[in-house]
């Protein structure tokens, strides 16, 4: 595809006048006007106006990198041509054209200057005889009205065609968003077993359709999992979301949500050997805790030594290592697990004989 145009630069300047198509250089047309050339400069990547064929100096460029096959020099001064060509202003011309006819050149006999005399009778001075003393004109003429100078009219300049995709040079600055995303108004949730928080920004309504209590117990159905949760309320800037179902309201107690444990077996006396089972103690789990405000932060932990809730401080942006027999909860903290190293193996049950009651002979 060539260029089948030619262009116009028009802008006061020694390079101005109609370039027209001069044939083609390094895969694209040039075009010529005057003392100069306009050709496509492959090393710059642009349009070049300049004093010969391949002069590296532009006086006009391109876009930079380019990406038209036909020059896109500054749209102030240049366009499609040709050029057009300004109409002179006439000269002013004398608007009537006459004829002028004299009808004598004689020329007027001077006035006789008078000569004083010694006699008080003054000597009377002689008139002029002249006949033709003036001109006589006689004069014919035509009018004529004058042309008016035509006024030149530009032609617009095209808006220049916009490339898509877009090339960005220079510096572009991007923004980014981190690996937390915080939406405000969260609800939040606590297991009545565990403690752990479960946060969401979906709608939640409890059973009946309203709006849940605060500290009010549900039952719920959360990630797909059935537990018991306390709810919290709302709090602001809450990271993750849980997908939270309430199932039923038991008011402000835990326990009739929990697990009613099976009634322990009244052992039967018998002589056989019975086991003596031994409470298996809470799994203690290491943890990594890091803070990730700016500012001083807590935590809930459950103690490995007491199997007590215990609230942890945490310094800015600090990171540390605590055990906990539950995973650690809290606001705006990240929680790594590392190990169980803690775990106290279950006892061996002992045996234990249950004397058998001998009967009384009354």
């Amino acid at each position: 595809m060539s260029c089948s145009v030619n262009y116009c630069v028009s802008g006061g300047t020694v390079y101005d006048g109609t370039y027209t198509y001069g044939g083609s250089y390094s895969g694209y047309d040039y075009f010529v006007g005057g003392s100069h050339t306009i050709y496509y400069s492959t090393g710059q990547t642009q349009w070049c106006l300049a004093t010969s064929l391949g002069d590296p100096t532009c006086l006009l460029f391109g876009k930079s990198p380019c990406v038209s096959i036909c020059p896109d020099l500054c749209e102030d001064i240049f366009g499609p041509g040709p050029c057009p060509t300004p109409t002179p202003t006439p000269t002013a011309a004398c608007s009537v054209d006459f004829d002028a006819i004299f009808d004598c050149e004689v020329t007027p006999t001077p006035t006789v200057t008078p000569t004083v005399t010694p006699t008080l009778t003054p000597t009377p001075t002689p008139s002029s005889t002249n006949i033709c003393g003036g001109v006589a004109i006689s004069v014919s003429g035509i009018t004529y009205t004058p042309t008016p100078t035509p006024t030149p009219t530009n032609t617009p300049t095209p808006s220049p065609e916009v490339t898509r995709p877009c090339n960005y040079t220079g510096l572009v600055i991007f923004n980014t968003i981190d690996d937390y995303i915080r939406c405000a108004n969260s609800k939040q949730f606590r297991d009545c077993s565990s403690g752990f928080i479960y946060s969401t920004t979906d709608v939640v309504l409890n059973p009946t359709g309203g709006t849940p209590v605060v500290d009010y117990v549900y039952g719920a159905t959360i990630n797909g999992d059935g537990v018991c949760v306390t709810y919290i309320g709302v709090a602001e800037n809450i990271s993750g979301s849980d997908v939270v179902t309430l199932t039923f309201e038991y008011g402000i107690d835990c326990s009739p949500c929990l697990p009613i444990p099976s009634p322990t077996p009244t052992p039967t006396l018998t002589p056989t050997p019975t086991l003596t089972p031994t409470s298996t103690p809470a799994v203690c789990c290491e943890y990594t805790i890091s803070n990730l405000l700016f500012t001083a932060n807590t935590f809930n932990i459950v103690n490995c030594s007491n199997n007590q809730p215990e609230i942890i401080n945490i310094n800015a942006g600090s990171t540390i290592i605590i055990k906990s027999t539950v995973v650690p909860y809290g606001n705006n903290i990240n929680v790594v697990f590392n190990d169980c190293p803690c775990i106290t193996p279950t006892p061996t049950p002992t045996l234990t004989n249950t004397p058998t009651p001998s009967s009384t002979t009354p």
